[in-house]
């Protein structure tokens, strides 16, 4: 099975549900609604790298061109001198690679930073509200996982980047999970709940 074909299989699934977090930075609360919709696919798996090569690039049918058309595949997206690359962040093979996990990275136990684009020593062009850095038993691998607000619909957040951690060490000011919920039409899932927050509910 294909990489790219994998990750938006998997991806798919995931549009199904909605992570609700609570977070907690000096002593406030801050709730964050993540949701997941096909658009986004085709920027986080870093597709838009991929300029020297005819691959349909609207991104509201993107799913479609990997599940049912089959237009964009791994054969097809590797012949860009840009699929592989010593960078990370630009590196699509490693980023779809890992998306296929990415709700894994999700459920597990992670940090989340408010993220500062402009933190000593790094200059970044991602515009992102918080970052989550995350990583799984089943996996040597770290991620950086951005999200920010959604324009269109300011009630829920979405990834706006993915990518594996290598040298360059991005973070931002500390904040804690207070409550991390995941839930479906018909399911819901506490993955995560602090003591102290469970007290506060009492």
């Amino acid at each position: 099975m294909d990489l790219i074909y994998d990750a938006a299989a998997k991806f798919l699934v995931l549009e199904q549900f909605e992570y609700h977090f609570v977070v907690s930075r000096k002593r406030k609360l801050h709730t964050i609604n993540l949701n997941f919709t096909d658009t986004d696919f085709f920027h986080i798996a870093g597709l838009h790298y991929l300029t020297d090569v005819a691959i349909p690039r609207n991104r509201t049918k993107t799913m479609d061109e990997i599940l049912i058309k089959h237009s964009i595949t791994d054969p097809v997206i590797s012949r860009s001198v840009h699929y592989v690359s010593k960078d990370s962040k630009t590196d699509v093979k490693s980023r779809i690679e890992e998306l296929r996990f990415l709700e894994e990275y999700l459920d597990t136990d992670n940090f989340i930073r408010i993220f500062n684009r402009n933190q000593k020593g790094l200059s970044s062009v991602i515009r992102a509200d918080y970052l989550i850095e995350s990583w799984f038993k089943n996996s040597s691998d770290t991620v950086y996982i951005f999200i920010r607000r959604r324009e269109e619909n300011p009630e829920y957040y979405c990834i706006v980047s993915f990518f594996k951690k290598n040298e360059v060490a991005y973070g931002g000011d500390n904040v804690y999970w207070m409550e991390k919920v995941k839930q479906s039409a018909d399911t819901q899932q506490v993955l995560y709940i602090n003591p102290n927050y469970k007290k506060t509910l009492c």
